[in-house]
């Protein structure tokens, strides 16, 4: 008898999950949202919440045991991997191990293109073409998709005006409005126009709210924001964004004006939530939450996640804060269950938006169908070509006379391919970038003759290559001096307190301009250059950013004068 009775519990357990609404495609999300957190216990509601990363350990005989270490009924994960069937394993083990089979949402840092890398975010909005963004927005979404990944933590819309500040490279500038259409064209790219389209991926808008106001150029740091500040400058992106549909918000490291950015109940709540009707959620940014100690706000990691949660930051990135605390602050009735419940609707309502309810698993396709296709090149070169911009040009030296016969290349970005990837391009390849000297060679073939000297390195003091460089330059008609930063200068955590170039590149310079040529400078930085004593010894200077792999052919096709360079500064040169 128990054992039918047993027998007769688990058919209609198993008949009840088949009846459930929230397997029903065609049922409306919000109930199926409804009929799904009724269903879940306190466990699997908290688990929801947080986030864990995989992907990192590409050991084939270590995936396995980074599969088993991976809750089933985890919210999310950042994926490192760019490989579709390992995703595919772990969410397996979500929908099949998990009690209700809820998948697990794969995230990452999507910023400039997937593996077709394209210019960095300041340098396309000196393009300020919108519509070309959306474009390549929605190319580096579909590698994303094609490789696993269903939301990324993209676009960056802080305002910034320091170029001390490293992310300076990863924003669209110094003004609130250019921000805003450039935030919005991404959200736009990212998303399509529904985000259960096959190559959609969902958007976060980052870092909200302030980050970019860091005092001194410093990451991580404080923030002095007026109220008025607040709204006529920093909030004005996001708010664009947000009408525009973007699913998710990163809340951020600094405080504002004493309340840490990550426990701002005004900012998070009163605005984002109740003001402009948000209804995706709030990830904090990696082990923000934990770093309400250090801010001063929290005494421990415990009331850390109390802050953070009630003020409006549903799921935690990495830290394990929620993972730990949770249980014992809703026993200790610090944290309502209505709280909970709400923040784990909206992250399921993200998440049934996308569709992984109903179509879980990336569809895997081969690489070379999947990456660098022709018309996502071409889009490259596009956006390459119109975000460059030219700082000088006296007497009209470009486009260069067809009496121009002899090119000295000189400099160590000329044939650098790493550092015109800039940051953030993580699934980045430097054998697929076109070169500075690659792109002459196309431009000119045998019509000029290209010599090269490396010169001297980025940084230093070793002087001893510039003999060579000096050796070549005299016996061309115009020297073509490519310098700049290192991709690993600008970013996260990579803040500078001068924005001059390194003195052995400024030295460079000033032994080439010995030999009386025409010197035209090319850049490639991730953020404004303090150019005083560079510029006079110069006859041009065109800025070129970190154009991605596609940015030597529309440098070469500018000197040529088959590209007229339309960019346009979105930040000040000091």
């Amino acid at each position: 008898m128990r054992i039918l009775y047993l027998l007769l519990l688990t058919v209609f357990v198993q008949l009840s999950f088949a009846q459930s609404v929230y397997k029903d495609k065609k049922a409306p999300i919000e109930n199926r949202i409804k009929d799904l957190v009724s269903k879940m216990t306190l466990e699997e509601k908290i688990l929801q919440l947080n986030q864990y990363n995989a992907g990192r350990n590409t050991n084939v005989n270590n995936i396995g045991a980074e599969i088993k270490e991976i809750p089933s009924g985890i919210g999310s994960l950042i994926f490192f991997s760019a490989d579709p069937v390992l995703r595919n394993q772990i969410q397996k083990k979500a929908m099949e191990e998990s009690r209700l089979g809820i998948p697990i949402l794969f995230g990452f840092d999507v910023i400039h293109g997937f593996r077709t890398v394209y210019p960095i975010s300041l340098a396309q909005a000196c393009s300020w073409n919108t519509d070309l963004v959306t474009q390549v927005s929605s190319v580096a979404a579909k590698e994303a998709c094609l490789s696993g990944i269903d939301w990324t933590f993209s676009p960056m819309i802080d305002v910034a005006r320091d170029p001390r500040w490293g992310r300076v490279s990863e924003g669209y500038g110094e003004d609130p409005y250019t921000n805003a259409m450039f935030g919005v064209a991404t959200v736009k790219g990212y998303q399509g126009k529904d985000l259960s389209n096959p190559y959609s991926i969902a958007a976060c808008l980052k870092h909200y709210v302030g980050y970019g106001m860091s005092e001194g150029g410093r990451d991580y740091h404080f923030s002095d924001v007026s109220p008025q500040s607040l709204w006529e400058t920093y909030l004005v992106p996001y708010q664009a964004c947000v009408k525009a549909g973007a699913a998710t918000l990163m809340s951020a490291f600094n405080d504002i004006s004493g309340v840490p950015a990550s426990a701002n109940h005004y900012t998070l709540t009163e605005i984002l939530k109740k003001r402009w009707g948000h209804d995706g959620f709030v990830v904090s940014d990696w082990n923000s939450v934990e770093q309400l100690i250090a801010q001063g706000v929290a005494k421990d990691r415990k009331e850390a996640g109390l802050k953070a949660f009630m003020a409006g930051v549903e799921m935690d990135m990495m830290d394990k804060v929620y993972l730990e605390n949770f249980q014992q602050l809703i026993k200790e009735n610090k944290i309502p269950m209505s709280r909970i419940d709400d923040a784990v609707a909206r992250i399921l309502r993200v998440k049934f938006r996308l569709g992984l309810f109903d179509e879980p698993y990336t569809t895997v396709v081969d690489e070379k169908d999947r990456y660098l296709q022709p018309e996502s090149r071409t889009l490259a070169s596009k956006l390459a070509e119109e975000s460059m911009v030219l700082l000088k040009n006296k007497n009209g030296i470009l486009p260069l006379s067809s009496e121009v016969k002899k090119i000295a290349v000189i400099g160590p970005m000329a044939k650098d391919k790493s550092n015109l990837l800039g940051s953030w391009s993580y699934n980045g390849r430097e054998k697929d970038v076109e070169s500075i000297y690659e792109g002459l060679e196309k431009e000119f073939g045998t019509k000029v003759q290209l010599s090269y000297a490396k010169g001297c390195a980025f940084d230093g003091t070793d002087e001893t290559e510039l003999d060579e460089a000096v050796s070549v330059a005299n016996q061309s008609d115009v020297i073509l001096v490519c310098l700049g930063e290192q991709k690993t200068w600008s970013g996260e955590n990579a803040s500078r307190s001068t924005i001059a170039l390194p003195s052995i590149q400024e030295k460079l310079v000033a032994s080439l301009k010995k030999t009386g040529k025409p010197i035209i400078l090319v850049l490639s930085n991730g953020r404004p250059l303090e150019l005083v004593r560079i510029e006079p010894m110069v006859n041009a200077i065109l800025e070129i950013w970190q154009p991605g792999v596609a940015g030597g052919s529309p440098m070469a096709g500018i000197l040529s004068g088959r590209v007229n360079p339309s960019g346009k500064l979105s930040i000040t040169f000091p």
